[in-house]
């Protein structure tokens, strides 16, 4: 029973984690998202009708992201009251495959943008955005392998 917990409790702490980075390139205005749109925006010439219809493929899905956010948000914390209160494990069950069905959606939805996002590019500018793409997934890696590093010297 508390491995199922931990399990349930691990997941929505990893759904938190992961909605920040799963809407930075088409995330909400201001901040670190806006700049980073006008970065990609900028690396791969975007002309100003492709960066028009983009705000209003992310304006159109807002509303229905921001809902679903909320829905997640009421979920996590049915889940963690669940988990302070000892619910039974078909209590857990349920809101674990409800919290499952919503993180689904939510990787349908941000297929669905990026295809959109894709559809507007030219041949040229997908050619670019894979190669931003891999350099980024390189960046990535090569960080990983430095923090493990600093972590193991560190013990």
């Amino acid at each position: 029973m508390k491995n199922w917990k931990l399990m349930l409790s691990s997941l929505a702490l990893a759904g938190v984690m992961a909605a920040p980075a799963a809407t930075m390139a088409f995330g909400a205005e201001g901040g670190h998202h806006k700049r980073g749109f006008e970065h990609m925006a900028r690396k791969l010439e975007l002309t100003e009708g492709q960066k028009a219809q983009l705000k209003a493929n992310r304006d159109s899905n807002s509303e229905s992201r921001n809902a679903q956010r909320q829905q997640l948000q009421e979920l996590r914390k049915e889940i963690y009251t669940a988990l302070e209160s000892g619910a039974d494990q078909a209590t857990l069950d349920q809101l674990g495959a409800e919290l499952g069905k919503l993180q689904v959606q939510k990787m349908q939805n941000h297929f669905q943008m990026r295809q959109q996002f894709e559809a507007i590019l030219t041949d040229e500018q997908k050619a670019k955005f894979e190669e931003l793409k891999e350099q980024r997934k390189e960046r990535r890696v090569k960080w990983r392998e430095e923090r493990l590093e600093r972590r193991t010297t560190e013990s």
